[in-house]
């Protein structure tokens, strides 16, 4: 593993709970990071493909991640530029889900981790990770080095929460033992006064929470249709401040 590989800083946005802002959080963590002109990786790991159909059609795609985790094809040789040129993307398509079906061998789990280990150049690597606890989130907490949550306040499961942090404590036993939690993200919130009387205490008997929170609004599902970040789609909008706000809170935790 040469020098430069080690520097890398690897996020893996993981919550096994649909709808909780994963994909929202990884694309604009990522335009974020490589607005700040850091270079950057945004692997979906999603079979949903929804982060790559920002960017592409995921089924005009030649290649894509299934490719590298089948053995077919280098990381590098997968990757789409980005209208940033600090910013680039390794694609998903829905057969990313076969490997999860089908292959269930000791390196199964590693396959992310070895693949990133080839790239060299990047800053950052952020991985959307599917709604599961299944074998393709175990790929992006093998292969991360950090992991952030992120939860929406209204409706997130305790159970769901202490499903979550056993798998995250079962890698760091098991497989990848430098992985450390950034902290719980809140999205879509609508009251701080519910926050901070209801859900702040139970989640952060969890996990660490950041103290940025990114509101409910239209621009972020709006964004989506138009197939943008929220930077591009409405720079000047709340949300795209607080995921600036985020982003450097993030930066400082990094620097601890």
């Amino acid at each position: 593993m040469s020098h430069q590989s080690m520097k890398i800083t690897a996020i893996a946005v993981a919550n096994q709970k649909g709808g909780e802002g994963k994909t929202t959080t990884a694309i604009n963590l990522a335009y974020g990071l490589a607005r700040r002109k850091h270079m950057t990786l945004l692997v979906d790991l999603d079979p949903q493909a929804n982060t790559t159909g920002i960017f592409a059609h995921p089924d005009q795609l030649e290649k894509s991640l299934y490719d590298v985790f089948v053995g077919r094809a280098r990381l590098s040789e997968i990757l789409l530029q980005t209208p940033d040129p600090m910013l680039k993307v390794a694609p998903a398509r829905i057969s990313l889900a076969e490997f999860e079906a089908l292959h269930n061998n000791v390196d199964a789990p590693f396959v992310m981790r070895d693949a990133i280990q080839t790239l060299s150049g990047f800053e950052f690597i952020v991985m959307d990770s599917p709604p599961s606890l299944a074998l393709l989130t175990i790929n992006a907490l093998a292969a991360a080095t950090h992991v952030i949550i992120p939860t929406q306040p209204e409706k997130f499961s305790i159970d769901g929460m202490k499903a979550l942090q056993a798998t995250i404590n079962s890698i760091k036993n098991r497989i990848n033992p430098n992985l450390q939690i950034l902290g719980a993200l809140i999205t879509q919130m609508k009251s701080k006064t519910v926050l901070t009387k209801t859900i702040l205490p139970v989640i952060s008997q969890f996990f660490p929470v950041f103290d940025q929170t990114v509101s409910d609004g239209v621009a972020v599902g709006e964004s989506h249709l138009a197939r943008k970040s929220i930077y591009e789609y409405a720079p000047d909008s709340k949300q795209a401040k607080e995921y600036t706000d985020f982003i450097t809170e993030m930066l400082r935790e990094l620097k601890k």
